[in-house]
């Protein structure tokens, strides 16, 4: 049995302006643009920690969460195994916190979130969300040995 930290991710989309809720995340080890997220919480189900945690990062209640993928791995130096379980949606609801605990949060351009200043790994993350082909981005302890895996559905 492996050791395992559970968390999760959600890509809200505005289709329309073609525009995407991000982050800028200032808290914690892994900061700069991403998503929001965070972690499941004991005996809570996946679906039900990414809700709760959109809406405490956001003030947003999301809807219709569709699992598009997940990014895992190994840190041998704590002998853990992570694991992001990625979600997106379109149905949302609720009045914008612009500025929470976890950073600022903002709509943008999904064509031009390369111009931000992006977590550690995030545009790979943001690959999986959107291509339906990929449905996991797995990291050996060795970064230089980052690959894809699982790539078709």
């Amino acid at each position: 049995m492996e050791n395992v930290e559970l968390t999760n991710m959600v890509m809200i989309m505005d289709k329309i302006n073609n525009k995407v809720l991000v982050q800028n995340r200032i808290k914690g080890n892994w900061t700069g643009i991403a998503f929001p997220g965070g972690h499941v919480e004991k005996g809570e189900s996946i679906v039900d920690s990414a809700i709760r945690e959109v809406n405490e990062e956001t003030g947003l209640v999301v809807n219709n969460l569709e699992i598009c993928g997940v990014k895992d791995w190994y840190r041998a130096e704590d002998n853990k195994r992570y694991m992001v379980f990625l979600f997106k949606t379109d149905s949302y609801q609720g009045d914008l916190i612009e500025h929470g605990e976890e950073g600022h949060v903002f709509w943008h351009d999904i064509d031009k979130l390369n111009l931000l200043n992006l977590a550690h790994g995030f545009d790979r993350m943001v690959k999986i969300m959107l291509e339906d082909r990929l449905n996991e981005y797995f990291i050996t302890e060795n970064q230089q040995k980052s690959h894809w895996e699982h790539m078709l559905k």
